[in-house]
């Protein structure tokens, strides 16, 4: 499978900053303020925030790229089905932490080629961070080179989860290892996690249950500042329904410590 030319990913890889930055912007005019909370069928809090970025970040792709495929989480599936290239969308990854007036929700934009990430956006409105990449071109953090950290140590690592609960739900058997065996854990990070590891913040990052927009634009991200990503079991799945991102240097001692 041919990579798209270092021309058009620095073209997509551009736009995509440019439309999670917009979408942000919308998200910024209810964040902390007064508005409505509805759940969907799975209990997931949905409001009028992500369906209206959700909107920006849809209505600019497909008037940018009438030919291309787009999927999002709030409209499901839009633009030329079958398409070699599909963008994916999270308006507001982490609406529970945005309902709740908490500053780490998230805006995600990632661009598939023949179902393989080649650019990923994670931009925080409410802190204004921005990380984004695409294949072979590096990762960048406020438009500078980002790298994961050098620690190559689980007691010295940080652990970043979304929620821990989740994990007692889906991988009860992980947990009392990983929490036992590293230096620090800390939560409420949804894509922000992933984030401060790109940046050299963090150590580890995981998710026991994701979805396709959760985790599209993470594997170039990830993988484009110098560290490992995999599904949480170590399949080298960039669209899977789990998450697993390290330093690289971590990423089998985490792995090595899974109950056999």
């Amino acid at each position: 499978m041919q990579t798209p030319s270092p021309q058009i990913l620095q073209e997509v890889r551009a736009f995509a900053e440019e439309i999670a930055h917009e979408a942000g912007q919308v998200t910024l005019r209810y964040f902390r303020k007064a508005f409505e909370v509805e759940h969907k069928s799975d209990k997931s809090p949905v409001t009028a925030a992500d369906r209206e970025a959700e909107t920006v970040l849809r209505d600019r792709i497909l008037s940018r790229y009438p030919e291309h495929a787009v999927i999002g989480e709030e409209f499901g599936e839009a633009g030329t089905q079958g398409s070699a290239f599909t963008w994916v969308l999270d308006p507001i990854d982490g609406t529970k932490s945005f309902v709740k007036g908490v500053p780490l929700y998230c805006v995600l934009v990632a661009l598939l080629h023949e179902q393989r990430p080649i650019v990923g956006v994670i931009h925080n409105p409410a802190l204004d961070e921005t990380v984004s990449a695409a294949v072979g071109m590096g990762c960048t953090y406020q438009d500078k080179p980002a790298q994961v950290s050098t620690v190559s140590t689980l007691d010295d690592a940080w652990l970043l989860l979304t929620d821990p609960a989740d994990m007692a739900r889906y991988r009860p058997e992980l947990g009392p290892s990983l929490y036992g065996a590293v230096g620090n854990v800390r939560t409420w990070a949804d894509a922000y996690g992933y984030l401060m590891v790109a940046t050299g913040r963090a150590e580890i990052m995981l998710d026991p249950i994701m979805n396709l927009w959760d985790v599209a634009a993470l594997k170039p991200i990830i993988e484009e500042s110098g560290g490992r990503f995999t599904d949480i079991d170590g399949n080298d799945d960039a669209t899977g329904s789990s998450a697993l991102a390290t330093n690289g240097l971590l990423h089998e001692a985490v792995l090595g410590l899974y109950p056999t």
